[in-house]
């Protein structure tokens, strides 16, 4: 796991989401979180996955008006451009569900109870989830 941090964007798949995100916008979203919103309850998100998963609920926070503090350069730069905008319930559905299934049941989250920074991660985590149950 390239990893540097327990932030929603310190690791390398977030980063890669995000640079990605800058080009396709909603589409990268929608084709992020609508891959788990049909999962199995059996299925379990691997870690890439969930890191990428992340980024893209944060996305959907900060586009809704709930950012992350001291969001990425690249968030910031989107943002600015294209607000303020309406963020499709569907999105904000698709983002709590995803978020909730990597709390519960992703290899993330598995690879971070074996660390001494699980509590830092599951900090920045419900703090997204706080974030997007705040969107109305």
């Amino acid at each position: 796991m390239g990893t540097w941090g327990s932030g929603n964007f310190e690791n390398d798949a977030a980063a890669d989401w995000l640079y990605d995100f800058g080009e396709n916008d909603f589409r990268l979203i929608d084709r992020t979180l609508a891959g788990v919103a049909g999962m199995i309850d059996a299925d379990e998100l691997d870690a890439d996955e969930a890191q990428e998963v992340l980024a893209a609920a944060e996305c959907v926070a900060a586009a809704a008006g709930f950012p992350p503090n001291n969001p990425p350069a690249e968030l910031a730069e989107w943002l600015a451009e294209n607000s303020p905008m309406q963020v499709k319930s569907a999105y904000i559905e698709m983002a709590q569900k995803a978020v909730a299934r990597v709390l519960t049941k992703s290899e993330l989250r598995e690879l971070w109870l074996e660390s001494n920074e699980f509590g830092a991660w599951e900090t920045a985590v419900t703090n997204l989830q706080s974030r997007l149950n705040r969107i109305k």
